[in-house]
């Protein structure tokens, strides 16, 4: 017999069954309650037994219930020619809310010829990067802040 009502509760003594929630659960009569079971170190063992396999059986269904999720594609493909947003995101500039900045790629293209402006292209009205141009201009502008540095240093020196 099951018991009605929205709280799980005893049947009888014996444990024969529950319902939680509208969900009937049937206990067989060796599943007594635990103070029960630990009288004797065969009910220990057989306690053991049974809490390993419930154990046992929640992570194997875990496990199948992960593995049956698709895996998430974050990775985005790194393209020959970037906007100006897509090569904020190849090199990570984020503001504070986690969205590309451009505002840098901008300025550092504006500059004029003598200033080593970040190489672009246009495509009709679209500002294009090419990828191996730009890591290229990123070295060397690091290189050129380095040594701008170090020039400071000399002189404050």
């Amino acid at each position: 017999m099951f018991a009605t009502g929205e709280a799980m509760r005893q049947v009888s003594h014996k444990n024969e069954a529950i319902e939680l929630g509208g969900t009937g659960i049937e206990i067989d009569k060796s599943m007594s309650t635990f103070r029960e079971l630990a009288t004797t170190d065969h009910n220990l063992e057989r306690l053991a037994a049974e809490l390993n396999r419930i154990y046992e059986r929640a992570q194997e269904e875990t496990l199948a219930l992960l593995q049956s999720r698709p895996a998430e594609q974050v990775i985005s493909p790194v393209r020959e020619w970037m906007n100006a947003t897509q090569l904020a995101e190849y090199w990570q500039l984020y503001n504070d809310k986690n969205e590309p900045t451009t505002a840098g790629i901008l300025k550092w293209s504006k500059r004029p010829r003598d200033q080593f402006p970040l190489p672009h292209a246009y495509m009709g009205d679209l500002l294009r990067f090419n990828r191996d141009e730009v890591d290229r201009w990123a070295h060397e502008e690091a290189e050129r802040r380095r040594m701008q540095n170090a020039k400071r240093r000399l002189k404050i020196a």
